[in-house]
C-alpha cells in the first residue's frame, strides 16, 4: 500500500493524479471538476426544482440486506446492527429524493439509539467543505440561520444539489443538537490537482491536503478506471490527474471523520453522507480504518442491481420497488 505523508515541504514531483463526477452520471461523487484555480467557486451543478417538502412525499418503505452474509433485516434490526458501529457512511445517489428519505429515517433512528445509550452522534457531509466548517457550526448551534449557512458555505454554488434535500436531515440535527461536521475538500484544491496534477499545487493549496494519501491502492484505481472509461467529461484529461483528484476527496473526508471520531472517543459515532462512491469500502471506510482502528459500516442507498451492492456492508432494499 502506497501511503504519501505529507508535509508543508514535501517533494511531489513524482506524483499527479485527480478526479470528480459528473451530475449527469454521478458515478464519483458529485462533480467532474475541471475549472482552473482562478474561479474559485464554480457551481458543481445546474439547479433543479423541488418541492420544498421532496423529502416527506418520497417517503417509501425500505428495509436492509446484510451483505456478508445475505440476510435480510428489517428497519429496527438494521438500524440496530449500524448503531454498533463507530462511523456509518451512507452512499446516496444525490438526486434520488428517496435516498434522502432513507438517510432522514436512518439518522432518526440512530440518534434515538445514541440518547438512550448516551452516545454522541454526529452527522458529517460531504455537501459542506471543510473550510466552511464553522458556518455549519453555527447553523447546529442556533447561531445562524438556514439563508446564512447557504451563504457562507456557498452551498448553492459549491454543491448545488436541491437543498430541500438535505434541509430535513440539517434540521434534525440543530433541534437535537447533534454536531455538524463538514468533511469535504475545498473545491479550489481538486480543482487544481485535475487540471495540472499534485506537484503544481500552490503552496497555498498544499498546506490543505489530507496529512496521508494512498494512491496505490489496486482495487480502488480499477473501479475508477472502469468507472471513467466512458464518462463524457474526461476526454483529453490525464486520469492519473483525475484519480489524484478522486484520492483528495476520499482522503479528506477519511481524515476529518476520523479526527471527529477520536477527539470524542469513547461514547460517539458519526453517520457520513456522501455520495455513493466515496462510500464503498475502499473510498472512505478503508482510509478511515487506516487512521483509526475504527468499526465502519458502509450502505449503498438505493442499489438498482446487485453490482452496485458490491463494496458495501449493507444494501437498502426499497419495497414500494
Amino acid at each position: 500500500m502506497a501511503v504519501l505523508r505529507f508535509s508543508a515541504v514535501a517533494c511531489l514531483a513524482s506524483l499527479s493524479a485527480a478526479c470528480g463526477t459528473s451530475p449527469a452520471r454521478a458515478p464519483i461523487g458529485s462533480t467532474l471538476y475541471t475549472q482552473p484555480e482562478r474561479s474559485p467557486a464554480p457551481a458543481s451543478v445546474k439547479h433543479t426544482e423541488v418541492p420544498e417538502d421532496i423529502v416527506a412525499r418520497s417517503a417509501q418503505p425500505f428495509r436492509g440486506q446484510r451483505n456478508a452474509d445475505g440476510q435480510a433485516l428489517e428497519q429496527g434490526k438494521l438500524l440496530d446492527d449500524l448503531s454498533h458501529f463507530d462511523v456509518v457512511c451512507l452512499g446516496e445517489s444525490h438526486d434520488a429524493p428517496r435516498d434522502h428519505f432513507a438517510e432522514l429515517s436512518l439518522a432518526e433512528g440512530l440518534e434515538r439509539r445514541a440518547r438512550v445509550s448516551g452516545r454522541a452522534l454526529g452527522v458529517g457531509f460531504e455537501m459542506f467543505q471543510a473550510p466552511y466548517g464553522a458556518a455549519l457550526y453555527a447553523y447546529g448551534t442556533g447561531h445562524l440561520d438556514e439563508a446564512g449557512l447557504r451563504k457562507r458555505t456557498h452551498y448553492d454554488q459549491r454543491w448545488g444539489y436541491p437543498y430541500a434535500y438535505y434541509r430535513p436531515i440539517l434540521i434534525l440535527g440543530q433541534s437535537q443538537g447533534l454536531p455538524l461536521k463538514a468533511l469535504n475538500a475545498p473545491s479550489e484544491l481538486t480543482h487544481s490537482i485535475a487540471e495540472n496534477g499534485l506537484d503544481k499545487l500552490s503552496p497555498r493549496l498544499r498546506r490543505q491536503l489530507p496529512a496521508e494519501l494512498n494512491l496505490g491502492d489496486v482495487e480502488h484505481r480499477a473501479r475508477f478506471e472502469r468507472l471513467m472509461a466512458d464518462h463524457p467529461h474526461v476526454d483529453g484529461m490525464d486520469l492519473d490527474n483525475l484519480y489524484a483528484a478522486q484520492v483528495v476527496w476520499d482522503e479528506t473526508m477519511a481524515e476529518n471523520a476520523a479526527s471527529w471520531v477520536a477527539a470524542h472517543a469513547p461514547q460517539r459515532q458519526m453517520l457520513i453522507l456522501a455520495g455513493s462512491e466515496h462510500c464503498r469500502r475502499a473510498a472512505i471506510p478503508s482510509r478511515i480504518q487506516r487512521r483509526q482502528p475504527l468499526r465502519v459500516a458502509s450502505v449503498r442507498l438505493g442499489a438498482e442491481t446487485s453490482v452496485d451492492s458490491e463494496g458495501f456492508d449493507y444494501t437498502l432494499v426499497f419495497d414500494g420497488k
